[in-house]
């Protein structure tokens, strides 16, 4: 997964693409000609993709402590 930070808001925004139209979610900012840069670590998270809320972990995954959206840590597929 891929990162762009916003120059106008100062939100990341991610993608699976660095191609094609990137607008920002927070302030609808054209992202297009910003440098991608490599997300980092699932395990990592500790924002929000919806929301930006804090993200609380459990033990498979993560919760949001605004909006309540769960997120489930992927180990690999059986």
């Amino acid at each position: 997964m891929l990162k762009k930070v916003c120059p106008n808001c100062g939100q990341a925004s991610y993608s699976s693409s660095e191609f094609g139209l990137w607008i920002c979610p927070s302030c609808k900012h054209n992202l297009q000609y910003i440098p991608t840069e490599p997300a980092g670590a699932i395990d990592d998270i500790t924002e929000c993709f919806w929301c930006d809320g804090r993200m609380t972990r459990l033990k498979d995954g993560a919760i949001c402590s605004k909006c309540g959206w769960v997120h489930k840590y992927l180990r690999g597929r059986r």
